[in-house]
């Protein structure tokens, strides 16, 4: 699976943040600033390597397995993990019946890749969402949501000590 597997479908972003790599590493991975920019929710992990990824699913809730790991990590210049699916709380913010949400997530599963390089100035963040099949609502999400989750994890890392 993979962003240039004519079957399945992305979501790419590129952007340049005004802080340095490890800096943009601790805004991706620390449970104190996730909440932050993920509106007070998030995955948290000790990210190592076939770790489990918990999402906090809605504020003040308490972080659970959706079946997601950590797929690689190397602080501070790769992170990728699974994607949850459709969990509760996506079925009914898309208003799906029972048979509906049962369809979708007979989806595979898909990735998140975080890649940090410095560059003059700070960290070039670039995030591949991968392994969409045609039509996925759940793209449709991620194409609204990455981009305010990603301005977050800029003004995040770029106001950190």
């Amino acid at each position: 699976m993979s962003s240039s597997d004519p079957a399945y479908e992305a979501f790419e972003s590129t952007t340049v943040i005004a802080a340095p790599p490890e800096r943009v590493w601790q805004a991706l991975t620390d449970p104190e600033l996730i909440p932050a920019y993920f509106d007070d929710s998030g995955p948290e992990s000790d990210w190592q390597v076939g770790s489990a990824v918990l999402w906090r699913m809605e504020p003040g809730a308490e972080p659970r397995d959706a079946g997601q790991v950590v797929l690689a990590a190397d602080p501070p210049r790769l992170l990728a993990y699974t994607w949850h699916t459709y969990e509760p709380e996506i079925v009914e913010m898309f208003g799906w019946d029972d048979a509906r949400a049962e369809e979708a997530r007979k989806e595979p599963l898909t990735q998140v890749v975080f890649r940090l390089a410095a560059v003059d100035g700070g960290t070039e963040l670039s995030l591949v969402h991968e392994g969409f099949v045609p039509g996925s609502e759940m793209l449709a999400a991620v194409r609204t949501g990455w981009p305010e989750i990603i301005a977050g994890l800029k003004a995040t890392a770029e106001a950190a000590p």
